[in-house]
């Protein structure tokens, strides 16, 4: 089924929307354009009844909508991000040839954060002298932007000004001040699209909660010290490995990067092929046919960013053991894993229980640590451990799991009951008896 998508922004912008769209044929896109952002409410009350997701061509005519509109569709937007800014101040180079070199850049800037500006600065080594950014506010129109460029260039404060606003940029250009448009890349487009795809995939299913995966294989290269040929012959082997799986579960694939890789199913799927959540037969076939580990996160949520915020988290906890496992992050904030493991836990990272809330604050750690713990002690068998057994089940260091005991005992959840000694030479370990039983 095709997904309609109704594209809303400057109508130079959306020109570019058009022509990216055509790797996405899933797609029928409906491009509505406008002069002023503020036409933007009426657009979306007027074709909200005929599309099924909405693509802002940034993040102000998103804002807009989101603030004064009702209607229950995704919405999705083109951020401004790092590579746009790259973009601008490269033709700033360009243009102004020796003004980088001779002295300090002073320019004026709009909608974007000081902190992202500054980041992308430090990164370009680029000298500033002044720097005046206008942050967006719901509460702001163009001619409020307009003033604020307009007033430090009269007034001699700034040699250049950076707008992410169409109109604005075009009025200043008209009056003959020299001033650079921040528009989404085409990379940024590209993500967009993809995204209004998973948000239109998600509306098809029928309600039906999400699964985002993010399988990272970043170890590749390290771990094959062979030829450039062998290595192009084991990538194209994980490609066929995850092209079969994808067929298998019908589900939408993305490659952002060579060594990453995107799914998109419904939790249903994700239940049936991991056994109710106890293992992942992909991770089996990469492990036995390849044999090489990858880390893999999987995401359950209502809403496609839901579920990939939800997959990022999973994918972190696969990581931190030292890789080689997946977990799955749900939208309650239960988590499971590592799948396909003896020892596996199964925790929240939310809690309404008062005693468990009580425990974190008398401990200083977070209520999902707390959580972890029990789940911990519940699938050990007991309440006594060590140090080393904490930082093998959590796969966190032996130093981390040093401090979260000493928490715990400095807050009277747990006390020493013993020593072990280490089958190795080394000092004797202590034992732990925690007071968890809530």
């Amino acid at each position: 089924m095709e997904i309609k998508v109704a594209v809303i922004g400057p109508y130079d912008l959306l020109d570019e929307v058009l022509c990216m769209a055509a790797t996405f044929p899933a797609l029928m896109l409906r491009p509505l354009g406008y002069k002023d952002v503020q036409d933007v409410k009426q657009l979306v009350l007027s074709s909200k009844e005929e599309v099924d997701v909405f693509l802002f061509a940034g993040p102000i005519p998103y804002q807009i909508a989101r603030e004064h509109v009702d209607a229950p569709k995704p919405m999705v937007y083109l951020p401004y991000n790092g590579t746009s800014l790259y973009r601008v101040f490269f033709q700033l180079l360009r243009d102004s040839g020796t003004l980088l070199k001779e002295s300090r850049l002073r320019f004026s800037i709009d909608v974007l954060s000081l902190q992202e500006v500054e980041q992308r600065l430090d990164e370009l080594s680029i000298p500033v002298d002044r720097m005046y950014t206008m942050e967006y506010r719901l509460d702001q129109s163009a001619d409020d932007i307009l003033q604020f460029h307009y007033e430090l260039w009269t007034s001699k404060k700034v040699d250049a000004i950076f707008t992410c606003v169409a109109s604005v940029y075009w009025e200043l250009r008209r009056l003959g001040i020299p001033c650079y448009r921040v528009t989404p890349t085409k990379s940024t487009i590209q993500d967009g699209l993809y995204r209004a795809q998973i948000e239109g995939k998600n509306l098809q299913l029928n309600d039906t909660q999400i699964a985002i995966g993010i399988i990272n294989i970043e170890n590749i290269v390290k771990k094959w010290h062979s030829s450039e040929y062998e290595l192009q012959r084991k990538k194209i082997a994980i490609q066929e490995i995850l092209i079969d799986y994808g067929e298998e579960i019908q589900a939408l694939m993305n490659w952002p990067d060579r060594n990453e890789v995107i799914f998109v199913t419904t939790r249903g799927v994700i239940e049936r092929t991991t056994s109710m959540f106890t293992r992942f037969p992909l991770l089996e076939r990469i492990v036995n046919r390849l044999h090489i580990s990858a880390s893999i996160g999987i995401g359950l949520g209502r809403t496609a960013n839901e579920a990939q915020s939800k997959a990022g988290e999973a994918l972190s906890k696969a990581k931190s053991g030292g890789g080689g496992s997946c977990f799955i992050a749900m939208h309650d904030g239960n988590v499971v894993g590592p799948l396909g493991e003896e020892f596996q836990l199964a925790y929240s990272l939310r809690s309404n229980n008062p005693e468990r809330l009580d425990a974190a604050r008398k401990s200083g750690l977070s209520v999902g640590t707390i959580n972890k713990l029990i789940s911990f002690c519940q699938n050990y068998g007991s309440s006594q451990i060590t140090a080393a057994d904490l930082a093998s089940r959590f796969g966190v260091s032996l130093r981390s799991a040093r401090r979260i005991l000493s928490k715990l005992e400095q807050s009277q959840l747990a006390m020493v009951v013993g020593e072990e000694q280490p089958l190795c030479k080394g000092r004797p370990r202590q034992v732990y008896d925690l007071k968890l039983h809530i």
